[in-house]
């Protein structure tokens, strides 16, 4: 009795003395003001390609849409926000982490679920998406009014189908978010105008050869005509463009090469006259060399593709070819070394070589220009530099809520295990430097979201892989790779 006594005795000392001098020092602290300013999220529509579709580890599946940027967003201004959600594991081939081999050091051990493992959950929703990123489009796909059955069937992906569902809703990703009436817009899209081009090693493109990144005068076109009816038709409409990431900023391109520099640096102590890799260039069955100094620099660059082949570096044999179902070319002899001699080269698609890198890098800076120039003087765009974001976290890593981040693969907590597309906390911080424009440019106070609340890459910052740092993605988990 005595102590609740003596509890009690306190507690009404303490509100008499409070009573008799300012303790405002006390009080809880004061929520910040919550704000849109001039921007409004009434209608909010999201365009764009996997990047806003919010596909990981290429697959697009519900618990990874959840935390696409624009879902992310949506949920800190209030704002609907509906996607084709699609249950897991997802559809388009999902990469999975499985667990670790018992070898030392341990690696990394991967499989996939089957391409069409998912199902879409919300097919019946009365109205166009919010989110209409279409994984694999590229900006003619924006505008172009083909049907959508007859676009998927077309390019072998299913995406244009389930997102767009219904030529009543709209007969382009362009008119479906348009007749949405929106008060605000993300634009990405554009990516796929060059990434194609780089994952392919530079063999396949979206130019009229189909060899090629999208042509820069074409490129210019199509986005003057986007910026052109957005403006005409939406023009109270505030829209954050994003542009486009140069392809060395993704692990896709970081991961394989520098492994492969290692390995055949262990070789050339025994075996001094070894040049390096010898790769099938694009004007095959042309050959040319990439020793390690080229490898670990990255002029030179191995797809994450090339993992499951690299492997076979040295061995006489022709397992690439038996694999795809390909003749062995004219020419090509299986009985020599695999990538160390010129008559058996490694594969020309796993390669991005050093005209193939300028290619890509010029087509990233002539599509870039485009769009700062063309949405430069209208107050109600602002763009979102997605390049210089990745250049910067490629070079010197990022630090956000006390979590470290880089572009490292598997470790770096942006990038999925595809190499391409990010996790969710890289949506989480998309979507964190997306909402510090709007605060800036539309006098909001818009709260960023706090990247401790996004689940993060589920295994331990500590992986190691095997002694070249080779990680054994399955070839066929990649190769209808979703961008």
């Amino acid at each position: 009795m005595k102590k609740y006594l003596s509890l009690f005795t306190l507690l009404l000392v303490f509100s008499i003395l409070s009573g008799c001098e300012d303790r405002s020092e006390l009080t809880a602290p004061t929520v910040p003001p919550f704000s849109t300013g001039t921007a409004s999220f009434t209608s909010f529509v999201s365009i764009g390609n996997s990047l806003t579709a919010g596909l990981q580890s290429n697959a697009l599946y519900e618990s990874s849409q959840k935390y696409s940027f624009g879902a992310i967003i949506a949920k800190q201004v209030g704002a609907n926000y509906q996607q084709p959600l699609i249950s897991d594991p997802g559809i388009g081939g999902r990469i999975n982490l499985t667990g670790f081999t018992n070898t030392t050091p341990p690696t990394p051990i991967f499989n996939y679920s089957a391409p069409n493992a998912g199902t879409p959950l919300n097919l019946n929703y009365a109205a166009p998406y919010n989110n209409l990123g279409v994984p694999g489009s590229i900006l003619y796909d924006i505008m172009d009014t083909t049907d959508y059955t007859i676009k998927s069937g077309l390019r072998a992906n299913p995406f244009f189908q389930i997102v767009l569902r219904s030529g009543a809703f709209g007969k382009s990703i362009f008119e479906q978010a348009k007749n949405l009436n929106p008060t605000f817009m993300t634009v990405w899209i554009g990516n796929n105008d060059v990434l194609g081009y780089a994952t392919s090693g530079g063999t396949r493109g979206t130019d009229a050869t189909g060899k090629l990144p999208s042509d820069a005068a074409v490129f210019g076109f199509l986005y003057n005509q986007l910026v052109g009816r957005l403006t005409a038709e939406l023009p109270n409409t505030k829209v954050v463009f994003s542009n486009i990431p140069d392809v060395t900023s993704v692990p896709y391109f970081k991961v394989v090469g520098p492994s492969v520099g290692a390995a055949i640096k262990k070789v050339q102590a025994t075996i001094p006259t070894l040049p390096g890799l010898v790769y099938a260039t694009s004007a095959a069955p042309f050959v040319a060399v990439a020793d390690v100094a080229s490898l670990s620099n990255f002029s030179v660059m191995l797809t994450l593709t090339s993992s499951t082949y690299a492997g076979y570096l040295g061995q006489p044999t022709g397992k690439y070819y038996v694999d795809k179902g390909l003749a062995v070319p004219a020419g090509v002899d299986t009985t020599k070394p695999f990538g160390f001699d010129p008559t058996n080269p490694f594969p020309n698609e796993f390669v991005l070589d050093p005209s193939e890198i300028t290619i890509a890098t010029n087509a990233v800076n002539a599509f870039n220009n485009t769009i700062s120039t063309l949405i430069a003087s209208n107050p109600n765009y602002v763009l979102f530099d997605a390049n210089a974001v990745l250049k910067q976290i490629a070079a010197t890593g990022l630090t956000i809520d006390g979590i470290g981040f880089s572009s490292a693969f598997l470790t770096g907590g942006i990038f999925s295990y595809d190499g391409v597309h990010l996790t969710d906390q890289g949506s989480a911080i998309v979507a964190n430097y997306i909402i510090a424009l709007i605060n800036s440019k539309f006098g909001a106070a818009i709260p960023k979201v706090n990247l401790r609340t996004i689940p993060g890459m589920k295994f331990s910052k500590s992986i190691s892989f095997n002694e070249y740092g080779l990680p054994l993605i399955p070839y066929d988990a990649l190769k209808n790779l979703y961008l």
